[in-house]
């Protein structure tokens, strides 16, 4: 007689093996669900206590207000850097730079107006090119400056738009010679990828 067939037989003569079985397998099932529960609530505790931080709930970009990119999330502690935001900076604070949902916002990512100084970077110069010939260009874009069919600055951020005038940020380095090629209206802007 096959083996299976034995064991359906005397389960079928014995119902109180059957349920037995059932009974053993659910409460096994149930200590192994309780042991997950207390290893979660364990590892929850070993990380120590949380923080209120600012967190991006949506990608942002430069310009951004930050109020409405960012919402306060409690965090734990250890996975919080110390240069983290607890409050917004005001409601005309701006990000610097782009963010991506979820990360954990800190004081070199956000401004504290939407002014194109506070976008530019550290040691960069902010330099307004008139366009003929609108690029397209947006606060945040990065963008390459050239003139006469030579690259002048193949670093560069728009951090302010107006009336055909496009505010870019370059190295201070190479400010000069941008600031020249836009004088003399020579100056266009690349956009990148």
């Amino acid at each position: 007689m096959n083996p299976l067939a034995r064991v359906r037989h005397h389960l079928a003569r014995r119902p109180w093996l059957y349920w037995l079985i059932v009974g053993a397998a659910a409460l096994g099932v149930g200590l192994l669900v309780d042991d997950a529960v207390d290893g979660i609530d364990a590892a929850r505790q070993a990380w120590g206590d949380d923080r209120r931080v600012l967190v991006a709930g949506r990608d942002g970009a430069p310009g951004d207000v930050l109020d409405h990119v960012a919402r306060a999330e409690l965090r734990p502690v250890p996975l919080v850097p110390a240069a983290a935001l607890t409050e917004s900076a005001g409601p005309d604070a701006r990000l610097r730079q782009h963010v991506r949902a979820g990360e954990v916002l800190v004081d070199a990512d956000v401004v504290a107006s939407g002014n194109p100084a506070a976008l530019v970077p550290p040691g960069w110069r902010a330099v307004a090119v008139a366009e003929p010939v609108p690029s397209g260009a947006r606060i945040g874009d990065q963008v390459e400056v050239a003139a006469g069919g030579l690259r002048l600055s193949e670093d560069g951020i728009v951090v302010g738009t107006g009336d055909g005038v496009v505010v870019v940020a370059v190295p201070a380095e190479a400010a000069p010679m941008v600031a020249h090629a836009s004088a003399t209206g020579d100056a266009v802007l690349l956009l990148a990828p």
